[in-house]
């Protein structure tokens, strides 16, 4: 069996491996090459004794390691990369409260109301568990592709919900693109139509401006579409158990930011950007 043929005992235990790992994505690639590197130099090494094929990958298995001990020792390693974590998922929470405390004011004239904080806390732990321990754990490319492609042909199919109207394929193409504020935001605040595009196409741009080497542009694109697209149904369905028109609206909005922040911010990001502060602040 040559070293550059799919073995699908090792795929499936680094798999496991970096599942609970509290690094950003680019590290986490960065391991998996250096973890197969070493699984298949040492696959090899017992190939050429004669080991037969089967137990030469339980043989290299059981020495590489338990899985929950791997965990411990890499996340001690990269203490300040579970600290950036932490940080990035702080200022994303302080965003979405300041957008859902300021923004009904802003966009209809709302007095200040408790619920304005009570909401989005309870959307922002929601979000955080459906993205962090579901959506984000997905990263096979096909199933994001066609994930995509159904997630958004339900998302079409709430159309007539927001605007009691056929989607024709004049009004639809007119929901794809615009820079008028007013277009942009209305009684839903951010969650338009119009608004959840226009926010995807950034968090595409920020994948193609991204200078991670390890994952193809084209898969890091699919996966991104694909977590997006999942939350914003999520946040839909979610908003529909709420208890009032006003945390349902919340709610969307939160689920809506929290996804698009979590696409176009990355730990190394939010470490420059506390360092330019920080230098600022001196």
């Amino acid at each position: 069996m040559s070293r550059q043929e799919p073995i699908q005992l090792f795929e499936e235990y680094i798999q496991k491996l970096t599942n609970d790992l509290d690094l950003d994505d680019i590290e986490i690639s960065e391991i998996e090459e250096e973890w197969k590197q070493h699984l298949y130099d040492h696959y090899e090494v017992l190939i050429k004794q004669g080991v037969e094929s089967s137990k030469a990958v339980s043989i290299v298995i059981e020495q590489f390691g338990e899985i929950e001990m791997l965990q411990n020792e890499v996340n001690h390693t990269y203490p300040s990369s579970v600290r950036n974590h932490v940080q990035k998922e702080i200022l994303i929470a302080m965003v979405c409260l300041i957008a859902c405390i300021t923004g009904p004011w802003l966009l209809i004239g709302a007095h200040f109301d408790i619920s304005f904080i009570l909401a989005p806390m309870q959307a922002l732990v929601i979000a955080y568990l459906i993205y962090r321990f579901i959506i984000k754990r997905q990263t096979y490319w096909l199933f994001s592709i066609v994930g995509s492609i159904l997630l958004y042909l339900v998302f079409l199919k709430f159309f007539t919900r927001f605007y009691g109207e056929p989607l024709t394929f004049n009004v639809y193409i007119s929901h794809l693109f615009s820079l008028e504020w007013d277009r942009l935001t209305g009684s839903n605040g951010l969650f338009e139509i119009v608004t959840i595009h226009m926010m995807w196409y950034i968090t595409i741009a920020s994948q193609i401006m991204s200078k991670d080497q390890f994952i193809p542009l084209w898969q890091r694109i699919s996966n991104t579409t694909f977590h997006y697209w999942a939350m914003v149904i999520i946040a839909i369905f979610v908003a529909r158990f709420q208890s009032s028109a006003e945390w349902a609206v919340l709610f969307m909005n939160v689920f809506l930011l929290y996804v698009f922040l979590q696409q176009t911010l990355s730990n190394k990001t939010v470490l420059i950007t506390k360092q330019k502060l920080s230098r600022f602040t001196i």
